[in-house]
């Protein structure tokens, strides 16, 4: 209760303690919850990863449950994604629910029930402030590791596949949406190489299937709307959503004769194939980097067993 990252409840202020009168009370009712002796600090350590330098000077007063779900700590919302958010609001309850009836009340409180109107439009207020500028470090491995992908692509694409086949292509233009995942954002969920593989070759499946019910026919808006709407299911299905394969599906329905001449064999050339390419080189390059938050990939696992 009233608890910030450095200290437990170095206050007297009621208020700040959440309704607990001196410090040594509250520091004699959290030496007695035992089984969380171990577990506090380390939690408290973590509260500082998804709360502001500058918000932790400050003791957490509030925190609310949102219907969207995530948390406000102090008024800032933090999203489901943050990490030891689970770990921080068990954390909170255990020690609320311990046995103990506190006067004051509740750290947690659920937010007040709102008018539909209104709690759509507050949907729409600023929730975080902007990131900070990543370092000159993570912008020249960024800019390596996309220069050396696309380059091994387009290699194969003008080099090899139009010199040498007929129809074969090795790139589109959503492997540059898949070069900013694989190389900017090497840690996010879905640039791992089952989103990146995966989630790019059920998209051309996806969206051949839809030139051929509808697009053949000549109703484009109908196919490239099915495309990347059924696209998205199949990323749901499997596990593999990855922004890049909207781009993928929406391709193999535009007025791309090359691309309608592949046909199925648009799903290995070049949504699978290219992929498998583009992680590889992800592999080589973010793993070279000093940087132990650049390693790459956080996860080969698309499914919790």
């Amino acid at each position: 209760r009233g608890t910030s990252a450095g200290s437990l409840c170095e206050t007297n202020n009621p208020k700040a303690c959440g309704g607990v009168a001196t410090k040594e009370e509250a520091a004699q009712y959290i030496r007695s919850l035992t089984d969380l002796s171990q577990k506090t600090r380390p939690l408290l350590q973590a509260v500082g990863h998804i709360v502001s330098l500058q918000s932790m000077k400050k003791v957490i007063e509030e925190v609310k449950t949102c219907p969207q779900g995530g948390i406000e700590i102090n008024g800032e919302y933090y999203d489901e994604s943050s990490p030891y958010l689970r770990e921080i609001l068990d954390l909170i309850r255990k020690i609320e629910n311990d046995g103990r009836k506190l006067e004051s009340q509740p750290l947690i409180r659920k937010e007040e029930p709102k008018d539909c109107l209104t709690a759509y439009f507050e949907r729409w207020a600023h929730k975080r402030d902007a990131p900070a500028l990543v370092s000159t470090n993570v912008v020249i491995w960024s800019w390596i590791g996309s220069f050396l992908g696309i380059a091994l692509l387009c290699y194969i694409h003008y080099e090899i596949c139009l010199a040498y086949t007929q129809n074969l292509i090795f790139i589109v233009g959503s492997f540059g949406a898949q070069a900013v995942l694989l190389f900017a954002a090497p840690k996010a969920p879905l640039a791992q190489p089952w989103n990146a593989v995966v989630g790019n070759g059920v998209s051309a499946f996806a969206g051949i299937c839809a030139w051929h019910l509808v697009g053949d026919g000549g109703i484009m808006w109908l196919a490239g709307a099915l495309a990347v709407s059924i696209a998205i299911v199949f990323m749901h299905w499997t596990n593999s959503l990855h922004p890049p394969g909207g781009a993928t599906a929406l391709i193999a329905v535009m007025e791309m004769n090359r691309v309608h001449e592949l046909s199925f064999l648009y799903i290995l050339f070049p949504a699978v194939f290219a992929s498998m390419a583009h992680v590889a080189v992800a592999l080589f390059v973010n793993n070279l980097s000093s940087d132990k938050l650049r390693s790459y990939p956080m996860t080969w696992k698309p499914f919790k067993w």
